[in-house]
């Protein structure tokens, strides 16, 4: 499958892959014989063992990315059919015999940065060869009724590969990515040029005279020749073609500085296939950042990376992963593709992939990750240098970018000294959402659904912010705790906030997210549990996906939950009943007027509760209530767009299913007065009491009683006539309070909490302390 997806890319676009490799200078096998013929016509003769065998090719120096004028793209391309009209000594028919009288395989291509023109031969036909090629190279010559026919024959090419959704979509990536760029277009060019092609027969004259010069050519030759006799050979056949090369000049990409996202419908049928392009770097063999980025493909997108193990082989939810992070004369584009099995799994799996770049960012590589590459990257390309045809197909588009095979030994060299921390710094220079452009393809009118949770999500953007915030609400509380196993709720909270997931160990993540200063936490309230994080903008990228990896793939270890629930059960057996009168005197009550509902029991539990709990309820409560169809997402602070999309994307990775809804609570109806008397040493006294209201935010009648408590006793209000009359006229006590709504750990708070929506509330008094009379 991976060498077929291969072919597929390399057939659109053209595109050579990397070839960096983990070794000292030196790597390339073979002596080079270099030569420059005075007209600059550049020679490289690679003497190699072969048996008679000879592989010749003729690369120009021009690809796509040299059409600069306006209404002309594609001649480029053009020429590679042209130039197989011969010349007027030997014309497209003979040099066709002379061709196949040899029995030699000839062909050509066309990629953005160069045209290579080649040919396998026995060294006996060496000599036909450098005349028949020189003379189309000095005297290319068709007429023009030729060259409309080859133009509609190139119109055909491209129709031909408008049937192709790999072809459909790189066009249409490489026309979102760029804007004045030349790789703004594909190498076969726009289509309405090529439909004026025929009428272009006087620029076509034009753009050979330009381009196809000595300066501008190399010929490579590779096999077992003899090479002083083949360079006199070149000087007798070439010395005389006329310099005359005329760089273009190719417009400068302005820096991109945001995601760009398209959609590309596709005629035909097809899965849809996902690519994220990101913009990178040209060529530059010295520079370990833009080597080591090189590697990023086969790093975390390649067969033996944990994405590719968990896309692809286990979870099998596409068909394919590749990475092309080959190499550009100008700085070109870094690309992941994906074929997606389920149209609505795409969001998801660019999350995944988003996802793999932020790690990468994050937490770089290991060394021996790193030196698994490298030996891949080094085996790998020795091991294709066996004929001179894999030698001159390897090296054609390096010699097409710098004019030389030398720069492989330089660029094994800086491959051979790159550490972690220069991957790390290529994947967080180049790999940007910034520098990003998103596509996806697909049938047309197929619906590929954007992220779209059970609720809307809530928004807070403020640009000056200098912190993102984000809050996900499931829609589950201690209320759903089942009968025995009080606490389950929180303790399920609890860990993902504070346990392992199932990459990383608790004290891992906390030593990741210290240099952050970023953090995140659950709370566990009767009908909801929520999870807050936050981190500076500028550490989110850094951030987000340890708390995602919480959230999607928590560990569950055995260690964790003894020690999150032997904390459970020390804060009820050792804390509560010994060290908060204010909150015991609360449960109390709490326990009296909701007995016989799911709000009777604290939010953490009760000991034998949680005594009875097992990690399998745990995972069996993540499971059923921690779903796509019950969460709430929230974003506020200077987040970007993508950061929106993301998480979006990310919560459609959480199981479905909508859990089964709890009745509201239905408290009885208190009859006289009761008083609950908890017995326990100590110098003074907390009193709660009240009992149930069914007004809620959402009543009419509310924000009458909010004022109205607001004059009796509102929280810290030392205004409030409970206040005044009590401790202020009296002296007799610290915080005299009343509440028409949850307050939970008030002792602790200035103001009340949020993530504490209840469905059925309660009027309540506290005074606190009473000493003993």
């Amino acid at each position: 499958m991976k060498r077929m997806i291969l072919m597929m890319l390399s057939g659109a676009m053209a595109l050579s892959g990397a070839v960096p490799a983990a070794t000292a200078a030196g790597v390339f096998p073979y002596e080079v014989k270099r030569h420059t013929l005075d007209n600059g016509l550049k020679v490289l003769l690679i003497p190699m063992p072969a048996d008679g065998l000879v592989s010749y090719w003729s690369v120009v120096r021009t690809g796509s990315r040299d059409e600069v004028e306006a209404g002309v793209t594609g001649f480029a391309h053009f020429f590679e059919h042209m130039m197989f009209r011969g010349s007027e000594k030997y014309p497209g028919a003979v040099y066709d015999d002379i061709v196949t009288s040899m029995g030699a395989d000839a062909n050509a291509y066309t990629t953005d940065d160069l045209t290579a023109y080649h040919m396998s031969i026995t060294r006996e036909d060496l000599p036909t060869v450098i005349d028949i090629e020189s003379s189309r190279f000095m005297g290319l010559k068709y007429s023009e009724e030729e060259f409309k026919t080859e133009s509609g024959a190139v119109y055909g090419e491209f129709r031909k590969g408008r049937t192709s959704p790999f072809f459909t979509l790189f066009e249409a990536i490489q026309f979102a990515a760029y804007d004045m760029h030349t790789y703004k277009h594909t190498t076969i060019g726009f289509e309405d040029d090529i439909k004026d092609m025929p009428n272009q027969y006087d620029y076509s004259l034009g753009f050979f005279k330009r381009f196809y010069r000595p300066e501008n050519v190399v010929i490579m030759i590779a096999g077992d020749f003899d090479p002083d006799a083949t360079f006199k050979l070149i000087q007798k056949f070439y010395g005389d073609w006329q310099r005359g090369y005329q760089a273009p000049d190719i417009p400068e990409e302005p820096e991109q500085t945001a995601q760009r996202r398209i959609d590309v419908p596709f005629e035909g049928q097809t899965l849809p296939i996902l690519a994220v392009s990101y913009k990178g770097e040209r060529l530059m063999a010295g520079n370990p950042t833009m080597i080591a980025a090189t590697l990023i493909g086969d790093l975390i997108f390649g067969e033996t990376s944990p994405l590719y193990r968990k896309l692809v082989l286990e979870e099998q939810r596409v068909q394919f992963l590749e990475a092309d992070f080959g190499f550009n004369r100008d700085p070109g584009l870094w690309s992941v593709f994906t074929m997606v099995k389920d149209p609505a799994d795409v969001a998801a799996v660019e999350g995944e992939i988003m996802g793999a770049v932020t790690a990468l960012q994050n937490n770089g590589v290991s060394q021996e990750r790193l030196d698994a590459v490298r030996s891949n990257w080094r085996y790998g390309f020795l091991s294709n240098l066996s004929t001179p045809g894999n030698v001159t197909s390897a090296m054609a588009r390096l010699v097409a970018l710098t004019g030389d095979v030398e720069v492989v030994d330089e660029m094994f060299a800086t491959a051979a000294n790159l550490t972690p921390a220069d991957v790390q710094a290529a994947a967080r220079t180049y790999l940007t959402t910034a520098r990003s452009t998103v596509a996806v393809l697909h049938t047309e009118g197929q619906d590929i659904p954007a992220p779209t949770p059970a609720e809307a999500p809530v928004l807070l953007p403020q640009k000056k912010d200098p912190n993102i915030a984000f809050k996900l609400w499931f829609k589950a509380g201690s209320q759903n705790d089942p009968q025995g196993k009080e606490g389950l709720a929180a303790l399920t909270a609890d860990m993902l906030a504070e346990g392992g997931t199932g990459k990383h160990s608790y004290d891992e993540i906390l030593a990741a997210l210290y240099p952050l200063a970023a953090g995140y936490e659950g709370s566990v309230d009767k009908e909801m549990t929520v999870f807050s994080g936050s981190a500076h903008r500028d550490a989110a990228g850094g951030f987000y996906p340890l708390f995602m990896d919480a959230i999607l793939n928590p560990g569950f270890r055995e260690a964790d939950f003894e020690r999150l629930r032997s904390r459970a059960m020390d804060s009820l057996e050792k804390q509560l009943r010994y060290s908060s009168d204010e909150e015991l005197g609360k449960a109390a009550l709490y326990g009296t007027v909701f007995a016989g509902t799911p709000y009777r029991h604290l939010d953490v539990g009760t000991v034998a509760g949680l005594k009875s709990i097992t990690l399998d309820d745990v995972r069996k409560f993540y499971g059923t209530y921690y779903t796509r169809d019950n969460v709430t997402v929230a974003l506020g602070g200077a987040y970007e767009d993508s950061m929106l999309d993301r998480l979006l994307a990310d919560m459609q990775r959480l199981p479905e299913g909508t859990p089964k809804p709890v009745a509201a609570p239905q408290p009885a109806p208190i009859q006289g007065r009761k008083v609950v008397l908890v017995e326990k040493s100590g110098e003074s006294t907390a009193i709660s009491f009240g009992y149930p209201i069914d007004l809620h935010r959402g009543s009419r009648e509310f924000y009458a009683l909010w004022l109205a408590n607001s004059w009796l006793g509102e929280h810290r209000n030392s205004v409030s006539h409970l206040y005044q009359v009590i401790r202020e006229a009296r002296g007799m006590n610290y915080g005299d309070y009343s509440y028409i709504e949850a307050f939970p750990q008030g002792g602790f708070r200035t103001m009340p909490p949020t993530g504490v929506g209840r469905r059925q509330q309660m009027f309540e008094i506290w005074v606190r302390p009473v000493p003993e009379p």
